[in-house]
């Protein structure tokens, strides 16, 4: 069993894996990488995962799943959950946390099981309270921003005009939301980034050094976010600003009702969640609903003149008032 160190933002575990692929499609779920347990990384586990393989027939107490489905058994120490392809127990009396999770064989196709390993170590790390975002995090200004969208919505290049603005980037694709008391605080798990031709020509006066690769039906150059950029994965911040950013044909940014921002924010981070029953749906609504009014929401369309981005660095520089102040 090899032992690996994976950081989902702020939180520190080990994962333990016998099979070096299970490893990496975790790290490749959360766009986070796998790192030897160095004794500065140690320090830091707030969580213990074991990945083992297990035949389906061992689980004598394994519910019956529906398929394409999920049973989440309730308690408060030890929540168990399970799918068709996985069935995992989380301890949150230890300490460290700990979750044990069984890859029931035989497996089905490679694909497939890494859908059911996104859905689940979605949920354990939502029984954690925390929340997996599709978005990009920059501080620029005293200010942190977010910027919640789908592909193609522009996370990686607006990450990459704050940077050039004097912004440092916690993460351009995968947030993790904390709820911390006496509030919420949002981390980064993004090591790497992505750009496309366009933003590749926009930015950079001669190509970079990697190779185009198909990243989910675009081709984008993957390289380390510190040689682009200043980055600071894995750190904690408060959140000020919340951008749901999407394309269009002319920029804009509209300020946002809290009630339509808690709709657009469910909507989108519900995607990365598999819901049960009323228990599980009304603790995740209670959660975003408790965070939005923390912050200001925008609506922000993004032109396919990537200079309008300027007006986003000049709207963010000039003072934004920020949520409660």
């Amino acid at each position: 069993m090899a032992t690996s160190i994976i950081r989902f933002g702020s939180l520190t575990a080990r994962l333990h894996y016998g099979d070096p692929q299970r490893g990496e499609d975790v790290a490749r779920i959360f766009g986070t990488s796998l790192k030897p347990p160095t004794v500065e990384l140690l320090a830091r586990v707030e969580a213990d995962i074991a990945l083992s393989e297990a035949p389906r027939g061992q689980w004598s107490a394994r519910p019956l799943v529906p398929e394409d489905g999920m049973i989440l058994r309730h308690a408060h120490h030890r929540p168990e959950i399970h799918t068709e392809a996985i069935s995992a127990v989380l301890d949150r009396a230890a300490d460290p946390v700990r979750a044990d999770i069984a890859l029931l064989t035989p497996h089905p196709p490679h694909f497939e099981l890494c859908v059911h390993l996104a859905v689940v170590f979605h949920k354990l790390l939502f029984l954690l309270d925390r929340v997996v975002l599709h978005a990009a995090a920059i501080r620029l200004a005293g200010r942190m921003s977010m910027f919640l969208g789908d592909r193609g919505a522009g996370k990686s290049t607006i990450a990459l005009q704050l940077a050039r603005a004097g912004g440092t980037v916690l993460g351009e694709d995968h947030l993790i939301l904390k709820r911390a008391a006496p509030g919420f605080l949002v981390s980064g798990c993004d090591e790497r980034s992505r750009l496309d031709a366009k933003t590749e020509r926009h930015f950079f006066d001669r190509p970079l050094p990697a190779e185009p690769a198909d990243f989910a039906g675009r081709l984008k150059k993957e390289m380390p976010a510190q040689e682009l950029f200043r980055s600071q994965p894995y750190t904690d911040e408060r959140a000020d600003l919340l951008f749901f950013a999407r394309p269009g044909t002319s920029f804009g940014i509209t300020p946002l009702p809290r009630r339509t921002a808690l709709l657009k924010l469910m909507e989108a981070a519900g995607k990365l969640q598999r819901f049960v029953d009323p228990t599980d749906r009304g603790r995740f609504l209670g959660m975003l609903g408790d965070f939005v009014p923390t912050i200001t929401p925008y609506d922000l369309v993004l032109s396919d003149d990537l200079r309008e981005l300027g007006r986003l660095v000049r709207f963010l520089q000039e003072g934004v008032p920020v949520a409660g102040s």
